[in-house]
């Protein structure tokens, strides 16, 4: 099982890699053009029309809300008894499957593409709801009450009675960004990252903590707190299910709820973190990293990987920062740099999900087959629960074509989302000409951002 990498067509391209390049370059240049000329008022920061499906407290919901529950911490204990007792390889145990490929990797696009899903799964929450209830004694609060821009979205929605605890303190994403940091690199550096006893250990210290700090803090510290309900939930806004404040599940244009997010520090790290991450995954398939790479021992090995990681996310990081430090020159200081970093960094969000998909489409499509087999045979022992332990895995399903395509398309699409939602906000800070001025600096960034993102899918 090839954990955390996907599958490319970089020999299959029926144009040079260059070409793709230019095209998707001059793609965003057009864009912006067409922005400054046709759109010239901010649309989005007050919302846009919704439809309406569903109440979240409906019977119906709440039944499925309980359901998916149930599902979560089934899901976790199920992982957590694979990966303790079951057999000691990747190949033949379900949990590293499940973790890298069937959570971390279709979780994410499920936020990105349907809504905030998490949100009602989290093993974490529900653990938490029912140890504070029994603890209690007092039946949880309805989550309608809670303020706008937290994320709700699809998942919540079927939530239904959702606590949220008005005793988060204010550390932001902070905790979750820690969190991702180390989960990045466990799944990229770490060589013992499918070995299912290291995967328990790991699984097990972080259930505990995320137990812990939400037992003793509230449950609502996991939605800035647990580093996969902080960016699923970030994500989520892309999605066109939430739940809004009225408590109702409805359908709203892709993209445009990223307008809502709402800053708490550590955010844009968060956001950085996960696009830097996915760059340095892309880099580790170049050749240039395999021959700088390939004769370490173990030791080398990780010494390189944590090095990389880090200049990874560091050179994305600087990047951001310098691109908003000339956007506030720019705007004559009417904001400073840290003010317009914090105003922009939704625009970031649609690049992490194209980053994603870029990266891990081939990798949930083939490789998460693989997860269908073992399901009926989670522990490696023999076991054929379900008919389908001996199932192959059908690597004709997605030609390298068909791969490839789909990279270009996400990284163009992921970067055009994100020149829109800047060229909105900055609209909505500022005059039309300071607007345009302004975007300047981040429009070269996500120029290079594009290109750069196709030459290490393509060319690696």
């Amino acid at each position: 099982m090839i954990l955390a990498h996907g599958l490319g067509g970089r020999t299959d391209l029926p144009l040079p890699i260059w070409m793709f390049s230019y095209g998707a370059a001059l793609t965003l240049l057009a864009s912006f053009a067409a922005l400054a000329a046709f759109w010239p008022t901010a649309r989005l920061e007050g919302g846009t029309g919704e439809l309406t499906l569903a109440r979240a407290d409906s019977r119906v919901v709440r039944g499925l809300a309980i359901v998916i529950r149930l599902v979560g911490v089934a899901a976790l204990a199920l992982v957590l008894v694979a990966a303790a007792v079951g057999e000691n390889s990747s190949q033949a145990n379900l949990a590293p499957a499940a973790v890298y490929i069937v959570f971390w990797v279709g979780m994410l696009f499920v936020s990105g593409f349907v809504g905030d899903l998490w949100r009602v799964l989290s093993p974490f929450d529900t653990l938490v709801a029912i140890f504070r209830r029994r603890r209690h004694g007092s039946p949880p609060e309805t989550s309608a009450a809670e303020p706008a821009g937290h994320g709700s979205s699809a998942g919540e929605a079927a939530g239904g009675h959702d606590v949220v605890d008005h005793d988060e303190p204010d550390s932001g994403y902070w905790p979750a960004t820690v969190g991702l940091l180390g989960f990045v690199w466990v799944e990229l550096v770490y060589p013992e990252r499918a070995s299912p006893r290291a995967l328990f250990g790991l699984l097990a210290a972080y259930t505990v903590v995320m137990l812990a700090c939400a037992a003793r803090r509230g449950r609502g510290w996991l939605r800035r707190g647990d580093a996969f309900a902080a960016l699923f939930g970030v994500v989520a806004h892309i999605a066109p299910l939430h739940r809004a404040d009225d408590g109702r599940l409805r359908l709203r244009p892709p993209f445009v709820g990223l307008a809502s997010l709402e800053w708490r520090p550590g955010l844009e790290e968060l956001v950085l973190i996960a696009l830097g991450s996915t760059t340095f995954d892309g880099l580790t398939r170049t050749q240039l990293w395999v021959d700088l790479t390939g004769d370490l021992d173990r030791l080398g090995s990780v010494v390189a990987g944590t090095a990389g990681l880090v200049l990874a996310i560091a050179v994305v990081a600087i990047a951001y920062f310098l691109a908003m430090g000339v956007a506030a020159r720019r705007v004559d200081h009417r904001s400073d740099a840290e003010e317009l970093r914090a105003a922009f960094v939704h625009s970031l969000v649609p690049i992490v999900l194209a980053y994603a998909v870029a990266h891990y489409f081939s990798l949930l499509v083939l490789e998460g087959q693989s997860s269908i087999a073992l399901i009926s045979d989670p522990l490696g022992r023999g076991w054929d629960l379900f008919g389908t332990a001996g199932r192959p895995v059908d690597f004709t399903l997605v030609s390298p074509l068909a791969v490839a395509y789909v990279q270009c398309a996400a990284i163009v699409v992921g970067h055009v989302a994100g020149v829109v939602l800047a060229h909105d906000r900055a609209l909505a800070l500022f005059d039309k000409r300071l607007a345009t001025r302004s975007q300047h600096p981040l429009l070269v960034t996500m120029v290079l951002f594009t290109v750069g993102g196709l030459f290490l899918l393509l060319g690696g």
